[in-house]
């Protein structure tokens, strides 16, 4: 499932998430300068009548973030719900790929050396060295490589996806065994990530 809904929150209501973001004093993480959700979620919560919560974070960062997942086994099926909350940039984009993972969250550390992440297990190497279903035998399509050439063409091999803007008062909602990663950015982002399950 990826549904991507326009104009879904107000714009009031997306200054309640940043006002309680912004009021947080110290961060768990410092480059996605993640914090833990506060009472001003509550209007995702009821977006997502009749769906328990089970996880999630407000973040802001300026570098992409590398390909992951963000499914737990023990949660059986859930949902990823991020809502894009602000961004300097008009460009910027969430890219979910087609491929899933079905194994605890990682992160694809691509070229890079292998990191240390609070929740996900980073990994070397890029999604096609993995048990990842749906993996085609082609490389990136050239359009969807436009939105994620800040790494390596042949990172990026066997996958297929769409780029979903990140827009302000939208919510992307996609299962949470879809690898997905940050599109091309040139500025800030700040948004909320949350998980439910049935």
């Amino acid at each position: 499932m990826k549904k991507y809904y326009q104009n879904i929150f107000t714009d009031a209501e997306i200054q309640s998430l940043l006002d309680e973001y912004n009021s947080i004093d110290e961060y768990d993480t410092p480059t996605m300068k993640k914090a833990n959700p506060g009472p001003a979620t509550k209007i995702i919560d009821e977006l997502m009548n009749g769906w328990k919560r089970v996880g999630g974070n407000y973040y802001q960062h300026t570098k992409p973030y590398l390909p992951h997942t963000d499914h737990r086994e023990e949660w059986k099926e859930t949902v990823n719900v991020v809502v894009p909350l602000h961004t300097t940039d008009p460009n910027a984009s969430l890219v979910i790929f087609d491929q899933k993972y079905h194994k605890d969250s990682v992160t694809w550390c691509l070229h890079a050396g292998v990191m240390e992440f609070q929740v996900n297990t980073g990994v070397a190497g890029k999604p096609y060295d993995y048990d990842c279903e749906g993996l085609t035998n082609k490389p990136i399509d050239d359009n969807l490589y436009e939105y994620i050439k800040w790494a390596p063409k042949e990172q990026w091999f066997g996958l297929t996806g769409e780029a979903y803007s990140f827009t302000p008062g939208s919510a992307i909602i996609f299962n949470n065994k879809y690898i997905h990663t940050t599109g091309v950015l040139q500025g800030i982002k700040t948004g909320i990530s949350l998980r439910y399950k049935l």
